[in-house]
């Protein structure tokens, strides 16, 4: 007889939604950056510790787990994508912490969009994981694939739009000679975290739509 899935088998939309949460607290941090208020990283990190907590348990489950449902180098490469998305927003937050330069509205404008972007992007991941364990312990995934491939497609369009906005900001740094070279080196490094969390969350839909190719029809 082959494997029947269990409720709580695969537990990568629990992890999901933990990761989306640290997103969300990110979102509300670069929010308070922006006022010129602190930032308290530590509400990040707390939220990544308990996606942390989520993560090091199915990574338990899966070595002590004879048989799975699907390939286990899948399932650990998606559940490492998710867990780099809540790491790289932690490193974001504590980031903002030490400095908060100067700068003008636009720029400020373009930071803001940003981090919406970024946790539309995890909102509409968090969807596409959720659908799809829903669906495969229910052993309707073909009937769902329309609407999970639409939240992947969308978490595409939205990481090109944050790679636009990302160009901005940094071409944005550089013109302004007036920034001091340590200011223009930290922006350019909170872009780029803020970059490569949104290249995680793509890197994530990614592996879920291999998943998903890889299940019999």
């Amino acid at each position: 007889m082959g494997f029947r899935p269990r409720p709580g088998a695969l537990r990568l939309a629990e992890h999901a939604r933990a990761v989306e949460e640290t997103a969300e607290e990110l979102g509300r941090q670069v929010r308070a950056w922006l006022r010129k208020e602190p930032v308290q990283a530590e509400l990040v990190s707390e939220r990544e510790h308990r996606a942390d907590v989520i993560k090091r348990e199915i990574r338990l489950n899966v070595a002590r787990t004879r048989r799975l449902p699907l390939p286990k180098d899948r399932l650990l490469e998606l559940l490492w994508h998710q867990d780099e998305i809540a790491d790289l927003c932690q490193d974001a937050a504590l980031l903002m912490a030490l400095r908060r330069p100067e700068m003008g509205l636009e720029m400020e404008d373009a930071f803001r969009s940003l981090a919406e972007e970024l946790s539309k992007a995890v909102h509409a991941y968090t969807l596409a994981v959720s659908a799809f364990e829903e669906a495969f312990l229910a052993r309707n995934v073909q009937a769902r694939t329309e609407e999970i491939g639409a939240q992947i497609d969308l978490v595409n369009r939205l990481e090109h739009e944050c790679d636009l906005v990302e160009r901005e900001i940094v071409a944005h740094v550089y013109r302004h000679d007036d920034l001091p070279a340590f200011d223009r080196y930290h922006l350019v490094q909170l872009v780029l975290l803020l970059g490569d969390t949104v290249d995680q969350v793509e890197n994530a839909a990614g592996d879920l739509a291999l998943l998903m190719a890889g299940i019999p029809r």
